[in-house]
């Protein structure tokens, strides 16, 4: 392939990502839809992983995480228009979710002597406080969670660009 063709990539790429910002901007509560469906997806995937980890290591304490991120994921894709309205509450207790299991793996692991334990420990304790704040107000928490997503798909969508001249400029 080309350098040419791979900097159009780029170009493509941010384009793509910079339309989709400026999309979800324009129409926040399908942009909110639409990440609450992708949300479910994930949430389905990410709960299967879960299961995988009990099936293959025997990790009890996966169980009930693997099945509240499937059975939220389920639910998020069969019904996007509540999961627009109550999507900061999903993802409060996801984050809380994955807070709380980030604590515990954290403090397995500091048990165990395993350095830099500490790290996964104040991920887990910021997730828990970012879930709190989401729950606390979620009709301030759906706007900027759509605020946060069309700035990081601008962003993303200008660094691909500048990337892709920085990169292969001839």
């Amino acid at each position: 392939m080309s350098i040419t063709r791979v900097r159009w990539h780029y170009y493509i790429a941010g384009a793509i990502s910079i339309l989709l910002g400026l999309l979800t901007l324009r129409y926040p509560l399908m942009a909110i839809m639409t990440v609450g469906f992708f949300m479910g997806i994930g949430l389905i995937i990410t709960g299967l992983d879960y299961f995988s980890a009990y099936y293959f290591f025997g990790l009890k304490r996966f169980i009930l995480l693997g099945l509240i991120d499937f059975i939220m994921g389920i639910y998020m894709t069969v019904q996007p228009g509540v999961t627009a309205f109550i999507i900061p509450f999903a993802v409060g207790l996801w984050l809380f979710t994955a807070g709380i299991s980030r604590i515990g793996v954290s403090l397995w692991l500091g048990g165990a002597g395993v350095r830099g334990w500490w790290l996964m420990l104040i991920y887990g304790l910021g997730l828990v406080v970012m879930a709190v704040l989401m729950v606390a107000s979620p009709f301030t928490g759906a706007p900027a969670l759509m605020l946060l997503l069309a700035f990081d798909l601008i962003a993303s969508g200008i660094l691909a660009v500048i990337e892709g001249y920085m990169m292969f400029h001839e």
